[in-house]
Parts: structure tokens; C-alpha cells; sequence
């Protein structure tokens, strides 16, 4: 329990790299199990329903979120809310008012504890969440990545894009 109701935010930033560590592990270890018990194909295939039933209601509570805010329903309007800790993940804009969602992340908790156990395979199933959650939010739109830490470069970069449109490039 804490005593000074004041956290400093590298001690908050600490905290929840931990848990997102936390997330990392737990997935890999139910992803294991599911995989050693329904086979390679049968056990992925799960998973990766799984991954997308829990990014399209992340997807859904976000759309909810933004119009809430009164935030107009456009696939480039998901980033006016944060939908992940901003202290856990350090993010960069690729392109700063060329398209919004054009994003690079430097750091990410659970790839970091992927690539350490060297489970990036496995990792790698779980990015599907952002496909799915940008699905949900505005299903006119595609979220690309572009590179991703899991397959070796050296961050990940991700981008939306609408469908059947120049609206967006990369």
C-alpha cells in the first residue's frame, strides 16, 4: 500500500511496464497451453480469436469514449484519446500533422519481455490487437504496421489508413 498519495511519474512509468511485463507473460503462458493442448494450427487459430474479440471491444469502448468526448467518428480520430498507459509506452508521431496515426513506438512492455524469453512468434500473435481494435472503432479503416520490434526492426511502426481511399499514406 502507498503511503504519499503523490506518485512520481518515472515510479508510475515503472509500474506500469510492470504490469505490462505482467500481460506479456500471462499471454504467453495461456498461448502455450492452448497451443500445447489444441496443437500448432488448432491452438493459434484460438488465439488469434481470442485477439481479436479482445481488440474489437477495445475497439467498440473506445468509439464509445471518443463520442463521448464529442470527438467526430473518424478512423484518424482514435489517437485524439489515449487507449494505452502513457507512461508505459514510449510513442513518437512519424509525421507530426501529416496523419496523426502514424505512429512509432520505441518502447513497448510486452515486446520488451518477448524478445528477452525470445517468444516473438508468440508476441507476435498479440499485435493483432491493434487490427482489431481499429476494426471496431471505424470499420472503414485498415491499421497497418509497418515494422514491429517482434520481427526484428528496431521499433514499431504503425499507421491508419481508410479503405478504398488516398486519404492516408505512409
Amino acid at each position: 500500500m502507498l503511503e504519499d498519495s503523490a506518485i512520481k511519474q518515472e515510479d508510475t512509468a515503472v509500474q506500469v511496464r510492470q504490469m505490462g511485463r505482467m500481460m506479456a507473460s500471462l499471454f504467453y503462458h495461456v498461448t502455450k497451453e492452448v497451443i500445447s493442448e489444441l496443437g500448432e494450427e488448432r491452438g493459434t487459430e484460438l488465439v488469434k480469436r481470442a485477439i481479436k474479440a479482445y481488440g474489437s471491444e477495445r475497439g467498440y469502448q473506445h468509439q464509445e469514449n471518443v463520442l463521448r468526448a464529442g470527438i467526430e467518428h473518424l478512423p484518424e480520430n482514435y489517437v485524439e484519446l489515449a487507449d494505452l498507459p502513457p507512461l508505459g509506452w514510449d510513442v513518437e508521431k512519424v509525421e507530426p500533422g501529416e496523419n496523426k496515426t502514424h505512429i512509432k513506438i520505441t518502447y513497448c512492455p510486452l515486446a520488451e519481455y518477448w524478445k528477452e524469453k525470445g517468444l516473438e512468434k508468440i508476441g507476435r500473435l498479440y499485435c493483432a490487437v491493434d487490427q482489431a481494435k481499429y476494426e471496431a472503432f471505424h470499420p472503414e479503416s485498415d491499421y497497418v504496421h509497418l515494422k514491429n520490434a517482434l520481427d526484428g526492426d528496431g521499433f514499431c511502426e504503425m499507421v491508419c489508413r481508410r479503405r478504398n481511399s488516398s486519404y492516408i499514406k505512409a
